[in-house]
């Protein structure tokens, strides 16, 4: 696989590791919070607000991952039922009312961090900025509206990059680490 595909699929799959970093994080975090308090019998009073900032950097963070898989929530059945010219239509709706929706959560976003940037809003214990807890949703708004039509429009898929490593490839991979 030539360097520029390899930069290619390693900045589309930045949200993953983004995600998977955080969620990583907030598994351990939560672990430990557990020994804390359970075993120890001293829990981390901070622990809360560190648990709710990573659940929504990995929600908002895995979100366009979620269009390049095809792991978003979908009623296919009825859309399988429709002839294709409906089903084109269904399409075009389908992606105004997603796009339309994600620009609107993204401006709300932005209204909202900017609320927190004129109130200086903190968290309660860890004053940890709402801003860097929230600054990752519009950000994400955008990238899913880029990653559904690039999904819908390209035909790009995660399937089609891992499947169009050879064999070869994947064992010369392999060997180099």
């Amino acid at each position: 696989m030539d360097k520029k595909m390899n930069w290619k699929v390693m900045l589309l799959n930045l949200d993953v590791v983004i995600a998977s970093a955080a969620m990583v994080l907030l598994v351990g975090l939560t672990f430990s919070g557990v020994i804390a308090r359970y075993l120890v019998g001293r829990p981390f009073g901070w622990i809360e607000e560190v648990q709710a900032a990573l659940i929504i950097w990995v929600i908002f963070g895995a979100a366009g991952a979620a269009f390049r898989t095809a792991n978003h929530a979908a009623i296919e059945i009825f859309y399988e039922m429709f002839p294709a010219v409906v089903r084109k239509i269904l399409d075009i709706f389908i992606l105004i009312v997603s796009i339309v929706t994600l620009f609107f959560l993204a401006k709300n976003c932005i209204a909202y961090i900017n609320v927190f940037a004129s109130t200086g809003r903190t968290t309660a214990v860890l004053h940890l900025s709402y801003i860097m807890i929230y600054c990752v949703a519009p950000v994400s708004c955008v990238w899913q509206i880029f990653n559904y039509i690039l999904v819908n429009f390209f035909h790009y898929s995660e399937k089609e990059v891992i499947e169009a490593i050879s064999e070869e490839e994947f064992k010369e991979a392999r060997e180099k680490e």
